[in-house]
């Protein structure tokens, strides 16, 4: 993201009477500087990097006033943890069931199911929040190849195995 939206982003935070702090500018700039889809931790580590002395807590604390003030979407990537991005243009997201990738598609290709789900339903979806889960084309892959060789497919099971009598 330039350097004209991250400073729209702070400038907003401001409008809202909040301080711009240290840490605040530090998730923003990290969060800017990335197309990934980063989980708090990812966050707090890298602006640790830049600024040591700042306290895991303050990091947190500055993505929670950015996610309140809408300036950052959280996304819940299946049994995985919560990741972030700036909010900016509507997408919606795929998520791969076995290695946990995460792909931005546009609205465009969630509108047919958000147009569904209103009409059937009664239910707005958001469709920034929307995560279609599945295979990416590498893990569908390996699946494939898995599959022909005779082992079996799918994620692995947390549960343990019986064992043999």
């Amino acid at each position: 993201m330039p350097a004209p939206q991250v400073d729209a982003v702070l400038q907003h935070m401001r409008e809202r009477g909040g301080r711009v702090t240290t840490a605040l500018r530090g998730v923003v700039q990290v969060l800017a500087e990335t197309e990934e889809h980063l989980t708090a931790a990812d966050l707090a580590d890298a602006v640790q990097q830049a600024h040591p002395a700042i306290h895991v807590s303050t990091i947190y604390r500055a993505l929670d006033r950015l996610a309140e003030a809408g300036m950052v979407t959280h996304l819940h990537v299946g049994h995985g943890p919560t990741v972030y991005h700036l909010h900016g243009d509507h997408h919606g997201h795929l998520v791969c069931g076995r290695c946990g990738a995460v792909r931005d598609v546009p609205t465009a290709v969630m509108q047919p199911v958000t147009r569904r789900v209103a009409r059937d339903y009664g239910f707005a979806v958001e469709p920034s929040h929307l995560a279609l889960g599945g295979l990416c084309s590498d893990c569908a892959a390996a699946a494939a190849s898995a599959t022909s060789a005779g082992e079996p497919v799918g994620r692995r099971s947390h549960r343990p195995e019986a064992p043999d009598p």
